[in-house]
């Protein structure tokens, strides 16, 4: 997970980083030129429009395998389980780098919505989606199974439960987002620009939100959970609170003639 985090900043930072460089260069050394800053930034055949978007589709793919590493974590290491969500990466890995690789065939009057491109955009923007949803159910449904396996053997507020309301939380953002995306894309709206642009760094902030969010959570779970009583019953270690369970113990005793012999001569 420290990997993953550490190589999803240095994504996001350098998108940030490409960005950054295209507004100065649009907006002080070709605001004069022919077309301006328009012409220089919308240009899909330059290598910073070229390489900004593959750091992009990049994240992507990135935080939708970490998702599916997750899943299979969680399920116990059960391929079969992340058979569906492999393959809807590996079709939006090749979406998402056929259009980056088409860049530099358009003519440079083209914008983003090109038809050669739309095609593979229009794979790799609802695929997302799908990769968000279906990472994020099979995780919360795992997590809701365990609830009500050890719900029959605890008391109080369950744990798993704000464990999975976390999960969803932070996922909800980057689903929300790429919702978004795909609308405006559909529609032919350029404010898909503002969005597009934003969500390499969501993807790493969501990715961190929920490993960060969980680790808090264990912490001030397991800080307050010594030798507590919740409600009446026992808290452990991680308020995990147990019923009490009545132990009766019988012992039978048997006396015999020398025994009672040797304590009458005593």
């Amino acid at each position: 997970m420290i990997g993953i985090s550490s190589l999803m900043f240095l994504i996001a930072t350098l998108h940030l980083t490409i960005n950054a460089y295209r507004m100065v260069a649009g907006y002080v050394n070709h605001a004069l030129l022919q077309g301006g800053a328009v012409a220089y930034m919308g240009d899909l055949r330059s290598w910073h429009y070229i390489l900004k978007d593959t750091l992009y589709a990049t994240q992507e793919n990135l935080g939708s395998a970490a998702a599916i590493y997750r899943c299979w974590v969680l399920w116990g290491h059960n391929w079969k389980i992340i058979i569906f969500p492999s393959v809807l990466l590996i079709v939006n890995i090749v979406a998402g780098y056929m259009v980056c690789g088409l860049y530099g065939t358009v003519s440079p009057t083209n914008n983003i919505f090109d038809p050669r491109l739309t095609t593979w955009i229009k794979i790799f923007f609802p695929l997302t989606v799908a990769l968000n949803v279906v990472t994020t159910s099979l995780m919360s449904y795992r997590i809701w199974c365990t609830h009500r396996q050890t719900s029959l053997y605890t008391s109080g507020n369950s744990q798993l439960i704000s464990v999975m309301r976390i999960l969803v939380e932070s996922a909800a953002l980057q689903l929300v987002v790429e919702i978004i995306l795909l609308a405006l894309y559909s529609s032919d709206v350029n404010a898909q620009y503002i969005v597009l642009e934003s969500i390499a760094s969501i993807v790493g902030i969501t990715f961190n939100a929920l490993t960060i969010r969980i680790k808090l959570h264990s912490i001030s779970t397991a800080g307050s959970g010594h030798s507590m009583s919740f409600d009446g019953a026992t808290q452990t270690i991680g308020r995990l609170p147990m019923r009490r369970i009545q132990v009766n113990i019988s012992r039978d005793v048997e006396e015999t003639e020398d025994n009672i012999s040797t304590l009458s001569s005593k």
